[in-house]
């Protein structure tokens, strides 16, 4: 016997736990996978990775844990996280045995998703990653977003409805860890409103940067031109258990104007100050999150609002009631997905529509409540789903069983 395979087995010998160890690098790349990192050590393999080819958190997942199963050599435990924009989200635990009972057909698919350990708690997880070498980055890959947009306003008494119609281009960049780029345009298609709305205008337009602290805190700090008429800087803090039944969270931004008038786009200076705290339960039977938020609002009304949502698959649907400036209101939310479930991978640039679309509905208590502008908060982001971004554990099982 040659010297080399003496050493190869005897090395193997004291490292046994290489010899099923392979690379899945690869297999996550060929799926379209990005910011992918893998470990392997005598304790299992670890995988983190971007999913920017499937619609929402589950339907890429579901796809990768088929496409392990049926790989022999995995024969450890193994540990999954996903990342969102660089940073964990979730992390995804399937045991060497489970692993083998769904490979020989002795456990079902929704037995072996059953026994999936899914959590937020990441931090021991991603500390092995130090130091490992990140393939397939997205940093600098551009997707061009197409929003269609619809508002509806009830607040004249010279028509039914106000309505506008518009078309919202955005260019979406990841830079760096947890860094983004949002640059929207709106042009409008229709409307019967007056102001801003007959003009080509800046929608969202900003700087945006996540930090995930340990813990399960999460921070946030964006800056630029939000919904609403504001530009300004907000910044956000959240925490969440481990099972993400509970979630605590608070924020304050400070915001001037930022409005077309006759043609020219205006902006003032930093001035109103606005803020939030809220805690969220999300009930895992009914697939339900009940939140209560307390808030000072973008004109200084201050007021609380409580709305309830249920998820059914990838489609939500929303219920609120809330009290400002002590006038009350009400309405509902939905968000529905659009086509497709898989996109194609990213090269340079890639044009998509939108994950999800969503509209909220306000039943605003007369020309007051408009006149006096309560109860307006802004948004950051384009998107107005809550399945967007949406990894709760309870949630991320009951929808790997439907997949």
């Amino acid at each position: 016997m040659q010297m080399k395979q003496i050493l190869l087995i005897g090395f193997l010998f004291f490292f046994p736990w290489l010899a099923g160890a392979g690379s899945y690098t690869s297999l996550l790349r060929q799926m379209g996978m990005e910011n992918i990192r893998e470990v392997a050590d005598p304790e299992g393999v670890y995988l983190c990775w971007e999913d920017p080819v499937y619609r929402g958190p589950v339907r890429g997942l579901a796809e990768i844990l088929r496409t392990l199963a049926v790989q022999e050599d995995l024969v450890q435990d193994t540990h999954l996280v996903i990342l969102e924009n660089g940073l964990p989200q979730i992390l995804v635990k399937v045991s060497a045995a489970d692993w083998a009972d769904y490979r020989e057909e002795r456990i079902s698919w929704a037995d072996f998703v059953n026994r999936l350990l899914l959590t937020y708690e990441t931090d021991d997880v991603m500390r092995r990653f130090s130091g490992t070498k990140t393939e397939h980055r997205s940093a600098g890959r551009v997707d061009f977003v197409v929003y269609p947009q619809l508002q509806l306003r009830n607040s004249w008494l010279d028509k039914i409805y106000g309505a506008s119609v518009n078309i919202a281009p955005a260019v979406e960049m990841q830079l760096w860890k947890g860094a983004s780029f949002t640059g929207q345009v709106i042009f409008p298609i229709w409307n019967n409103m007056v102001g801003e709305m007959d003009y080509i205008r800046a929608g969202i337009l900003t700087l945006r940067q996540e930090i995930r602290l340990p813990k399960r805190w999460m921070a946030s700090l964006t800056v630029g031109n939000f919904t609403q008429q504001r530009i300004g800087a907000d910044l956000q803090l959240t925490w969440r258990t481990a099972n993400d039944r509970w979630l605590l969270g608070a924020r304050g931004g400070l915001t001037g104007a930022s409005v077309v008038q006759e043609g020219r786009w205006q902006v003032s200076r930093w001035e109103r100050l606005s803020g939030a705290v809220w805690g969220r339960y999300f009930e895992p039977h009914y697939q339900l999150e009940l939140e209560l938020t307390a808030e000072r609002y973008i004109y200084g009304d201050y007021g609380a609002r409580f709305d309830c949502v249920r998820h059914f698959g990838e489609t939500t649907v929303g219920l609120f009631a809330m009290v400002s400036g002590g006038e009350a209101n009400g309405g509902f939310s939905f968000s529905v997905p659009l086509p497709r479930k898989k996109r194609m991978q990213r090269k340079a640039v890639r044009i998509r529509l939108p994950e999800y679309w969503g509209l909220t509905y306000e039943a605003q208590s007369g020309n007051e409540y408009a006149e006096r502008r309560l109860g307006r908060r802004y948004q950051t982001e384009p998107v107005v789903s809550r399945t967007n971004r949406f990894y709760n554990p309870d949630y991320v099982r009951k929808q790997l069983m439907r997949l």
